[in-house]
């Protein structure tokens, strides 16, 4: 009866394990420019790197944003990104120097959508020429025209949909398990035999 139980709570407990990947989602592992760092010269690109590939669904961007916001609140990028893997990389560009804060929004593998920011200083070499930066984020052109906006969440949203789906079908499972262990046990313990009649009481 012990190992029988024993068995099914083994069985529940890796029903319930299954959700915990299932809910996980990309974190920041490094990036350029770095979290708190200083900056004394214009790197070739920024990136952001996470600890998981990048869900870029038939090889769109949408949902995936990389802003850099300078001292005077102005937006220094052209909204385009690449997505390679676990990076997420957009051209670089910075104004005069001084604080400025990155805003970065990724799609994790597991469909969800996850946003953060961070400051860095930006110290401009000898001979820089500073760029101008806008007034508001910047829209990526494409080929056809189109303008999408970077950071919108169409394909994403719909991914977090199904992923939430899937863990509450994950976490139902293992709750429809764990009822049975109970069940199950209390089964067992109705059933077990009865002692015998000691002859003695019959003389």
């Amino acid at each position: 009866m012990a190992a029988t139980a024993a068995a099914l709570a083994v069985a529940g407990g890796a029903v319930l394990g299954l959700a915990a990947p299932a809910s996980a989602h990309n974190y920041l592992v490094s990036s350029t420019p770095e979290v708190g760092g200083t900056l004394t010269e214009l790197p070739d690109r920024f990136d952001i790197t996470t600890n998981d590939r990048l869900l870029a669904i038939g090889g769109s961007d949408s949902g995936f944003a990389f802003r850099v916001i300078g001292p005077d609140g102005r937006y220094h990028e052209d909204g385009c990104v690449s997505v390679d893997g676990p990076s997420m990389t957009t051209k670089a560009a910075l104004g005069s120097s001084g604080r400025y804060e990155v805003e970065w929004q990724i799609v994790s593998a597991d469909g969800h959508t996850v946003s953060d920011r961070y400051d860095f200083t930006w110290k401009a070499p000898a001979g820089f020429s500073p760029d101008r930066g806008s007034a508001t984020p910047a829209t990526c052109a494409t080929g056809d025209g189109s303008s999408p906006a970077p950071g919108s969440t169409n394909g994403s949203e719909a991914a977090g949909d199904d992923s939430s789906a899937t863990d509450a079908l994950f976490i139902g499972a293992g709750g429809i398990v764990l009822a049975g262990v109970v069940v199950a046990v209390l089964l067992l313990l109705r059933r077990r035999p009865a002692p015998a009649a000691d002859d003695h009481d019959e003389d």
